[in-house]
């Protein structure tokens, strides 16, 4: 799959927080690196397909419920 980005950075806001969100290619797995505008760490999140559909996680696991809700919001992005 090719950088849905064109290998730019987009900043996206949720829940109040500016968020610089950058996407990366590792062993064919493309994955979205998170940089956060408040003093959270830095959120590296992948989307798999599990048996129950699709679903966003953190890299390493760990910090699921971030992972889904701003991986949702990199989706709203790239569908517009």
């Amino acid at each position: 799959m090719g950088n849905l980005f064109e290998n730019k950075i987009i900043e996206i806001i949720s829940e109040g927080v500016k968020i610089a969100v950058s996407e990366h290619t590792v062993n064919d797995q493309q994955i979205y690196r998170l940089i956060f505008s408040d003093d959270r760490l830095p959120l590296v999140i992948t989307r798999i397909s599990t048996f129950s559909g699709n679903n966003w996680t953190s890299v390493p696991q760990g910090r699921q419920k971030e992972a889904e809700l701003f991986g949702n919001e990199i989706l709203k992005h790239l569908k517009k």
